[in-house]
């Protein structure tokens, strides 16, 4: 038995390039890496909260 579906994996993956593009973003538009961190991690878990209910 696979310890991760594909589900969670497409799951994982979207998730971590949306914080990496918004944290990304957000460095370019000038701001502190402290606030890109809480960005990128704000996007992440927005993707991971809301993606499964979509993938149903």
């Amino acid at each position: 038995m696979p310890f991760f579906d594909v589900r969670s994996i497409l799951a994982l993956t979207l998730g971590l390039l949306a914080a990496a593009v918004v944290g990304g973003l957000t460095l370019l538009a000038g701001a502190t890496w402290p606030t890109a961190l809480l960005t990128a991690g704000g996007a992440g878990w927005g993707v991971l909260i809301g993606l499964p209910s979509v993938m149903r």
